[in-house]
């Protein structure tokens, strides 16, 4: 940081450290001058850095998204870089991508005030943002806890704020700079992009270019908190008031003509996150088990007596279920599955029967995992919900079936115990679950939050199997070799 000689009391330091007041004078100029270091509280030096950020870019602000959880402790402890929160011994929900921290902690930041990436609060230039993108997709993070700080791009200004070129993730570094006049070398076209695909993967990290604060960020930079919804801005403005003097402006997206959050809005339904994450996914699984329990004691006229009845329907006739016929003959562009939905689940459940997890679970196990697994991606569909008719790529299908499974389980069914209600609804809802955490980097937390049992765990990793072997026969060669740590870990994890 810069040091001004004029707040200094130059004649005690002579006296202090034995030598001339001049000689100090010319050892903290050449400091600041070795180290970049500029004096911007002086409104003449305000304006000469102002003029030197491009016009165009000076109604920009920059991002740092964060969990809900951490709110309250940025605003009692300070807006820490990671190495400063670790020093203090601070916890965080932490919502990073787990297998970049090495990297970005070993990073070198090559210009003044020097340091490594994790000396630093980072932010980025873009607000549809790759990395929060992936960690929605991974379903490691619950889209609508997440909060962005917005500070305006003048602040690069001070002398605590380095940016980059591109994303700090990389084995090959960005650059790095610490001149405004600098921001004209960024991708503004891959920043600034509106759509949320990337072409390559350069363009990917050069969109997430980032601005790094030394340390710590003074709560007053604040401008601006992006939020979720109505229930999130009254958390945020209700914690600002309780623990902070500083009063930033909340709101919803657009902000600056932006947006933020990834929803389903391709699907008309723009309120909604795109994919359900962890804590809601495991809240609405359990409410769908309650809500079926309690509704079922007033239906009447099922059409099934029980689910070894329903099974047999379901093998003479796909269709028997209006869910199923919903997904059957449903065309996939995809370029995991080659093959139309139904055919797709025709083959899990013939996978099913002929795996060793299956084969191990009592005969009433095996009628839910089959029966599950006939009803297993009925959430992709029914066909109208694609304006084509052909089902996309979709993560978040196994919660779109949760209020399906409602319908199926209230009322198609005569005889239906707790056990089996639970049973399947976890096997549908969270089929994937298994496969995303050995592929995925889906957190193992959310299978050890999940299991009760561990008749739980291999029906899972029977109808995973199953799934997975439908699609590809290596990731099923993948899933069997990883498989024997993830049961020793969930095992030790249920004692």
């Amino acid at each position: 940081m810069y040091i001004d000689v004029n707040e200094l009391d130059i004649y005690q330091m002579s006296l202090d450290f034995n030598v001339s007041k001049q000689y100090i004078i010319s050892s903290i100029q050449k400091y600041n001058i070795d180290n970049g270091y500029k004096k911007i509280n002086d409104d003449r030096q305000k304006e000469l850095n102002l003029n030197s950020i491009p016009e165009s870019l000076r109604s920009k602000y920059f991002y740092h998204f964060t969990h809900i959880e951490n709110l309250e402790s940025i605003l009692k402890n300070g807006f820490l870089s990671t190495n400063k929160k670790d020093a203090l011994g601070l916890g965080h929900k932490n919502v990073a991508n787990e297998s970049i921290q090495h990297r970005r902690h070993e990073m070198d930041v090559t210009c003044s005030p020097h340091g490594k990436v994790h000396d630093y609060v980072p932010f980025y230039l873009t607000t549809t943002n790759p990395m929060l993108l992936s960690l929605v997709n991974n379903k490691n993070i619950d889209q609508p806890f997440m909060i962005f700080f917005a500070i305006p791009i003048l602040k690069i200004l001070e002398n605590n704020v380095v940016f980059t070129d591109a994303s700090a993730n990389t084995s090959s570094p960005p650059n790095f700079y610490n001149t405004p006049s600098d921001l004209e070398k960024l991708d503004w076209d891959a920043v600034d992009k509106r759509g949320w695909g990337s072409a390559t993967d350069d363009e990917r990290h050069k969109r997430m270019a980032e601005v790094l604060v030394h340390q710590e960020v003074p709560l007053d930079w604040i401008d601006t908190v992006v939020v979720w919804n109505e229930d999130i801005k009254k958390y945020v403005l209700e914690t600002f008031k309780k623990h902070s003097s500083h009063n930033p402006t909340v709101t919803y997206q657009p902000f600056n003509g932006r947006y933020f959050y990834f929803t389903k809005f391709a699907l008309g339904r723009g309120s909604e996150t795109l994919v359900t994450g962890p804590y809601l996914l495991k809240n609405k699984f359990e409410n769908a088990i309650k809500k079926i329990i309690d509704r079922r004691v007033t239906q009447t006229n099922f059409k099934f007596q029980n689910i070894e009845d329903a099974i047999d329907a379901i093998d003479k006739d796909f269709c028997s279920i209006d869910e199923l016929e919903g997904i059957f003959e449903l065309e996939t562009v995809n370029e995991v599955h080659s093959e139309n939905v139904s055919d797709h689940t025709k083959k899990v459940v013939t996978n099913l029967i002929q795996n060793g997890y299956f084969s191990a679970l009592s005969n009433e196990d095996k009628d839910i995992a089959k029966l599950s697994a006939y009803l297993h991606d009925i959430g992709k569909g029914p066909k109208s919900k694609w304006n084509d008719g052909k089902q996309k790529a979709y993560a978040d299908h196994p919660a779109d079936a949760i209020p399906m499974l409602e319908r199926i389980l209230v009322e198609e069914f005569e005889e239906l115990s707790e056990y089996e209600i639970r049973k399947i609804c976890m096997l549908v809802v969270y089929h994937d679950l298994i496969g995303d955490i050995i592929g995925n980097n889906r957190s193992q937390k959310e299978l050890i939050d999940l299991i009760e049992d561990e008749n739980e765990l291999n029906m899972l990793i029977a109808i995973s199997l199953a799934d997975v072997s439908a699609i590809n026969f290596v990731w099923t060669i993948s899933l069997n070799s990883e498989l024997p740590n993830l049961i020793h870990e969930a095992k030790e994890a249920l004692k």
